[in-house]
């Protein structure tokens, strides 16, 4: 995984139930940022150095902070 933000403002997320998920493939990982409005503008996570990070949409607040913790380093 990069662990480079792929700007400014934006932190890592997880899953909060990434880890007992099915999802072939997926670590649970986003880079968000919160917008204007408080809701946040998300951006893919890497598997592997090389691979670059893509936009994701704009998810509402309440539902990101729902599912979504973020990642302490």
């Amino acid at each position: 995984m990069d662990p480079t933000p792929p700007g400014r403002g934006y932190e890592l997320y997880r899953h909060k139930d990434a880890d007992t998920m099915a999802t072939k493939n997926w670590h649970g990982f986003y880079w968000a940022r919160q917008n204007e409005e408080g809701d946040y503008e998300i951006r893919s996570v890497p598997a592997s150095s090389g691979e670059y990070s893509a936009p994701g949409g704009i998810w509402p607040r309440e539902g990101f902070e729902r599912n979504y913790v973020r990642v302490v380093r």
